[in-house]
């Protein structure tokens, strides 16, 4: 009897500990009063709320008379002026999603996550990088005006950059392997036997993989973030109040953001032995892109992220109803990024893009404990199950990697999440205007690619703070 009694306390406190970390965590009880008249909202990009709503409803059952009110955006950059502008007047959401690259330069818009929240042995940084992946901790994690490191927001995905590729296409002309290289100098000898060519007039007919150009890939410029990335680029001095990408940095090669750029753009080059993309497989008049290019079958590797998949299944249906001829959705393959080294043979570390959004609580929300009582909630193991199953999204968690990366489809977008890496972004539109500019004039003159470079720098560095990770203005300017 003493064992069974002595058993039953240690299962008791492995459940008590365990339910601890975020699924949760040590919360102030829930007196049983009246929340009538007490209001979040709630904005997020893209999620329906059919899909969020049951876990609103779950939470908002534990406070009698809460409401929160959920609206759902599409436009990115509608949604982010909409939120700064309403926070510039003392208003907004008490609770909103926004990329990760925001957090470094935007903390002080934010309320961070109160620390009654974590166990009484451990501090919420702590608690947070025992449950989310690395790179959310890098991004989202950060100290105050005093030093001491906040939570500044949870994610409930994680995406990244990964390689589609066309298995019909790989069977037949490379069975040896049935599936692409994992290095991009394998990448440019799998292009040569995946090309094909006009016989009458020598162009393009099937391209080996979509990179190179900014007018017809629609993620061009994350691409060239993920191979700045996996050059060692430094993108910033220390306190990025400096873009550093394009000058001799200590550490890493005097030229590896041109390096980088080099690599992108030469898979458009005609003058390359491995071009493999351009005008005529994706035509930027036409509003095509390289997945409308993958849906036909011309070419046989794109890059994306997790929602990829959808958007080539969607377009292999529209082409199909209006006649034309498309891939099978069976031959739709997803591999690892391909990597600078053979990640088989050195000890070196992997490195992917990521991209997502996280969820956190406005400076100006009048209730932001309850605000994070419920992201808290909302980030649980099960909800996240739940979105997952829902949404198919990539798991922010560490306890669901296993799992995930069993899933047929979406395994690969798991199995990265440990070698994800991001830097901040201050603007996401003009920094993607300023690179988009950078590839079309590489593309037309290769030999002015440091030049390109070197401007884009400069005109980063008159964007940044001059003082540090501050705050930009928190009216935004018109674009043009």
């Amino acid at each position: 009897m003493k064992i069974f009694k002595k058993t039953l306390l240690v299962l008791f406190l492995l459940v008590l500990v365990s339910s601890l970390l975020f699924s949760g965590c040590r919360r102030p009880q829930v007196e049983k009063v009246s929340y009538e008249g007490v209001e979040l909202t709630y904005y997020k990009m893209f999620d329906d709320e059919e899909v969020i709503r049951p876990i609103i409803d779950d939470f908002v059952a534990k406070y009698p008379g809460l409401r929160i009110n959920y609206r759902k955006f599409s436009d990115f950059d509608e949604y982010q002026n909409l939120i700064l502008n309403e926070m510039a007047e003392g208003r907004g959401p008490d609770i909103f999603s926004m990329q990760n690259t925001w957090f470094k330069s935007n903390f002080r818009k934010i309320t961070p996550m109160p620390e009654f929240l974590s166990p009484e042995d451990m501090t919420l940084p702590e608690v947070f990088a025992d449950v989310f992946v690395d790179v959310a901790y890098r991004d989202l994690v950060r100290p105050d005006e005093y030093g001491v490191d906040q939570v500044y927001a949870l994610p409930m995905t994680v995406d990244t950059l990964a390689l589609y590729y066309n298995r019909a296409h790989f069977e037949d002309r490379i069975p040896v392997r049935g599936r692409p290289s994992t290095t991009w100098e394998g990448i440019k000898e799998d292009v040569l036997l995946l090309n094909r060519f006009d016989p009458d007039f020598g162009f393009l007919e099937v391209g080996g993989i979509a990179m190179g150009r900014s007018d017809n890939i629609s993620r061009a410029v994350d691409i060239l973030y993920l191979l700045f990335l996996q050059h060692g680029v430094e993108f910033y001095n220390e306190n990025i109040s400096e873009a550093i990408f394009a000058r001799a940095q200590r550490g890493v090669t005097d030229y590896s953001a041109t390096d980088a750029l080099e690599l992108f753009t030469g898979f458009a080059d005609e003058a390359q032995r491995h071009y493999s993309w351009g005008t005529y497989l994706a035509d930027p008049e036409a509003r095509a892109n390289e997945i409308e290019a993958f849906a036909r079958g011309r070419v046989s590797m794109v890059i994306g992220y997790s929602f990829m998949y959808d958007e080539i299944l969607n377009k292999i249906g529209v082409l199909r109803d209006q006649g034309a001829s498309t891939i099978r959705a069976d031959n739709i393959r997803i591999a690892t990024i391909p990597q600078t080294f053979d990640p088989d043979v050195t000890g070196e570390k992997r490195v992917t893009y990521a991209s997502y959004f996280a969820e956190t609580v406005s400076r100006n929300s009048e209730y932001p404990d309850l605000a994070w009582e419920f992201l808290v909630d909302l980030t649980s193991k099960s909800n996240l199950e739940y979105y997952f199953d829902k949404l198919k999204k990539p798991t922010s968690r560490r306890d669901m990697i296993l799992e995930q990366q069993r899933h047929p489809i979406y395994g690969v977008f798991a199995s990265q999440i440990g070698f994800a890496e991001s830097f901040p972004i201050i603007n996401y539109y003009r920094y993607k205007d300023i690179f988009e500019e950078v590839i079309r004039l590489t593309n037309l003159n290769r030999e002015t690619a440091r030049a390109n470079l070197i401007d884009a720098q400069d005109q980063i560095t008159r964007m940044l703070p001059q003082v540090g990770v501050i705050e930009p203005p928190l009216e935004i300017e018109d674009e043009d």
